[in-house]
């Protein structure tokens, strides 16, 4: 298990040639290589670059099978923390807006009838005056789901500039309040829960 910090790839991809997780993945276990997918050995899902938190990375054939086959059946647990702007109308509530890539910024996702299924259920933990603590279940994993999911509702991440938040000086480009903080799973008869707090900047921010 990695926390993966903001700013790191989980992989490469073909725009960037930059270090990523998987990269450092290899270093400390070189034998992922022997029956890994290439350029995402031992990488069973992924985070986005700006998002940071919990990458599970098995480290044999059999494990990274079964997990993968969890992750597609959507059997396991995943729980967000982020921080947003502004208040959402409900303290909790589920998102069920389908999602495609935007004809405006192939960079972004964009809610579309036409979209392919996505629900986000969230809930409130904390409010300051310009922001929102939330927690986030995802149902689905769509790329940029919360994302675009809290842009729809006015509400982006905070420092998500992509999505239209509004940039905080003391925090860096890639540094959104994003944070995958929790996995539960059952494998092998086993039941498996990882937990992460959050990048320190969240406090900042709800300092501010």
């Amino acid at each position: 298990m990695f926390n993966k910090p903001n700013g790191l790839l989980t992989h490469p991809t073909k725009n960037s040639s930059e270090n990523t997780l998987r990269d450092e993945l290899i270093k400390l276990h070189p034998s992922v290589k022997e029956w890994g997918v290439p350029f995402r050995e031992g990488i069973v899902h992924r985070l986005d670059k700006v998002t940071s938190g919990i990458i599970l990375c098995p480290l044999n054939e059999l494990t990274f099978k079964a997990l993968s086959e969890q992750f597609k059946k959507r059997t396991i647990k995943k729980t967000y923390m982020s921080i947003i702007e502004g208040h959402t109308n409900t303290e909790t509530g589920i998102i069920d807006l389908p999602l495609k890539r935007s004809i405006e910024n192939r960079n972004k996702r964009t809610v579309d009838k036409s979209g392919r299924d996505s629900i986000t259920e969230f809930k409130t933990i904390l409010k300051t005056k310009d922001y929102s603590q939330i927690s986030i279940n995802l149902i689905t994993g769509r790329n940029h789901q919360i994302r675009a999911h809290m842009e729809y509702l006015k509400t982006p991440v905070v420092n998500d500039t992509l999505y239209g938040a509004n940039p905080l000086e003391f925090l860096k480009p890639y540094e959104i309040c994003l944070h995958s903080s929790s996995l539960e799973f059952s494998i092998f008869e086993e039941e498996y829960s990882f937990k992460v707090d959050p990048p320190l900047f969240f406090n900042r921010v709800l300092e501010v």
